[in-house]
C-alpha cells in the first residue's frame, strides 16, 4: 500500500468517515476508527459496525469508498494481496 493511501485512510479515521471497504472476499461498511497492528503484527483498519469493532487487514483491501462527503477522496483503489 502506498504511503499516500495510508495517509488518506488515517484522515478518514481522524474524521470518522463512513466507509465502504472491499476486500478479496467481502465488502464492509462502517465508521473508520483507527489503524492498528493485530496480534499477528498485521496492520489493520478498525471500523465500527453496529456498535462492534471490526479489524480489516490493510493488505487485503482492494478498494475504499468514502460514503461521507469530504474534500480528500471518494474512492481509493489498492493492490490487495490474494
Amino acid at each position: 500500500m502506498r504511503c499516500e493511501d495510508t495517509d488518506l485512510i488515517e484522515i478518514a479515521c481522524m474524521k470518522s468517515f463512513i466507509l465502504k471497504i472491499t476486500t478479496n472476499t467481502r465488502t464492509y461498511e462502517g465508521r473508520a476508527k483507527d489503524i492498528v497492528y493485530n496480534e499477528h503484527r498485521i496492520q489493520c483498519l478498525v471500523i465500527e459496525q453496529n456498535r462492534a469493532l471490526t479489524q480489516i487487514a490493510l493488505d487485503t483491501i482492494s478498494e475504499v469508498t468514502a460514503l461521507t462527503q469530504n474534500p480528500f477522496f471518494q474512492t481509493i483503489k489498492l493492490n490487495a494481496k490474494t
